[in-house]
């Protein structure tokens, strides 16, 4: 069990994030109060206007619930009570409040259910919003007990108390910047730091090292603010040092990297061309055409947005066509009212010699001046109406409105995650063609041994080696001349394909070597 939050604002940026329909297989609205719009973009909406009377700037509460699938799902009376327990816990009872659940595919495939609520921080009755102080902490003791309710097993994360357990590895977790760059790239900050790092531990001296990287899809550059950066072929930069923490020190770095002075290497902008010219290359060699699954969810989701916006339009032509239907109605009711009076007048004007009494005696003036009041307060009334209707029909088309352009919205945010999911399939395709046989684990395995081949000028070797080396026969000379000149080739195209490579020399002294 995993729980997140954070006050923020961008209500409207939120809601296009919770009603994303390509990230997520399923998308629930369970509970929306304190709002008179029953979908997130108005009720969003509502609240942020309540936030324009105070000085509050995030308006809103964020908060996400992940349990852990393999230990059972979560009944919504469980997920209830969890968000009973946190609005306690920090203060928001009786706030507006939305509940949304989602069911997303995790790496293996496996559908997976959580939770998003938003709470609104805005008191209206005392204008003022909710303060919400230690909330991490807050949630921290909401998960443990609830964890120790329900009879479910928290992560080692969690387990741990004290700063300093809980601190101490934060440099090791990825951040926002980094589960962004995962989800463009697909390569997590573990994956990229292990790859990394065995082109660090494999080899010996700088050429070799370069070698390494780029052979795993890492290009050497100068950053603007380090020394030694390394560009991916997705264009994400990356700082050399802090993938080789723990592993290298700057020292090391710099002595490795001597031969390639910073005023030689390509800039970031530089590399970027290099590495998008590259990728250009890999698309016009593809001769597979088939549709990805990526391609065929971004087709799936062009039918989805069309039958959506089909149906929204269809709801205006609806809603147009009733307002023009009210107001003949309106008008027709009026028309038919004051007909009425004029036929009922008509028939209770007195005749003969009745009216030329009324008439000599002044009472048809009477009756006449008191029916222009009744047909002056009459029109006024109808005008009222008139005005009413029209304000209330006004109102439901710029709901129309705001209904579009909360679409636009969250059609662009689709649209975006689309995008992303293709540039990272192909972004996978052309790492899988550089690293046929790449596996994840091995490289694990390989980052975590300290070793070293002796392929550069360390030469340091373990007594085992020695051993075995020793034990070895004799060794044909024919094949050890062979073997030499195998070497030697190697290396010559190892510099050509360095001197091919983004803008970059060596130093002549490291080329004899």
């Amino acid at each position: 069990m995993i729980l997140k939050g954070n006050q923020r604002a961008g209500g409207q940026q939120l809601a296009a994030h919770l009603m994303n329909s390509f990230d997520n297989e399923r998308i629930e609205i369970a509970d929306v109060r304190g709002a008179v719009a029953n979908d997130l973009s108005g009720a969003f909406e509502e609240w942020e206007a309540q936030a324009r009377g105070t000085r509050c700037k995030k308006y809103i509460y964020s908060f996400s619930a992940s349990p852990d699938q393999s230990q059972g799902h979560l009944t919504r009376e469980q997920y209830l009570e969890l968000l009973d327990r946190t609005e306690r816990s920090l203060n928001l009872v009786g706030q507006p409040r939305a509940v949304v659940f989602h069911e997303k595919k995790d790496k293996d495939g496996v559908p997976r259910e959580h939770c998003h609520a938003v709470w609104c921080r805005i008191d209206t009755e005392n204008m003022k919003a909710v303060q919400i102080a230690h909330d991490r902490l807050k949630l921290r003791t909401v998960a443990r007990e609830f964890a120790r309710d329900h009879g479910l097993e928290l992560p080692d994360g969690m387990k741990k108390d004290g700063k300093r357990d809980r601190f101490n590895e934060r440099a090791k977790q990825e951040n926002l910047a980094d589960r962004q760059q995962k989800e463009r790239t697909g390569i997590s900050k573990a994956e990229r730091m292990a790859d990394i790092a065995t082109c660090w531990k494999e080899t010996g001296n700088g050429a070799a090292f370069v070698k390494a990287l780029e052979s795993k899809g890492y290009f050497l550059a100068k950053g603007d603010r380090r020394a030694f950066i390394v560009v991916d072929l997705h264009g994400e930069v990356h700082s050399l040092s802090r993938q080789l923490a723990g592993v290298a020190k700057s020292k090391q770095l710099q002595e490795r990297l001597a031969a390639y002075p910073l005023d030689r290497l390509p800039d970031v902008e530089t590399a970027r061309e290099w590495v998008k010219k590259r990728r250009d290359e890999y698309e016009k060699q593809k001769t597979d055409k088939t549709p990805s699954e990526v391609q065929n969810r971004r087709a799936a989701l062009s039918t989805r947005q069309r039958q959506r916006r089909d149906d929204l339009d269809h709801i205006r032509i609806n809603l147009v066509g009733r307002h023009m239907t009210e107001r003949e109605g309106l008008k027709a009711a009026q028309q038919a009212q004051i007909t009425g009076i004029v036929s009922a007048r008509l028939q209770r004007q007195p005749k003969g010699f009745m009216a030329f009494l009324t008439r000599i005696t002044g009472i048809k003036l009477i009756v006449e001046a008191r029916q222009k009041l009744q047909d002056k307060a009459r029109a006024a009334e109808h005008q009222q109406q008139a005005q009413s209707l029209k304000t209330t029909h006004d109102r439901e088309l710029h709901e129309m409105d705001r209904r579009y352009h909360a679409l636009d919205r969250l059609e662009a945010r689709e649209n975006r995650s689309a995008e992303t999911a293709l540039k990272r399939e192909q972004f996978q395709q052309l790492v899988q063609k550089i690293q046929p046989h790449r596996v994840l684990k091995p490289e694990f395995d390989r980052a975590a041994q300290d070793r070293r081949k002796g392929t550069g000028t360390d030469g340091s070797r373990s007594v085992k080696n020695t051993f075995d080396k020793a034990a070895k026969p004799p060794v044909d000379l024919t094949e050890a001349f062979n073997r030499e000149v195998d070497n030697r080739i190697r290396r010559e195209d190892i510099d050509r394909d360095l001197d091919t490579g983004p803008d970059r020399s060596l130093d002549p002294k490291d080329r004899n070597r």
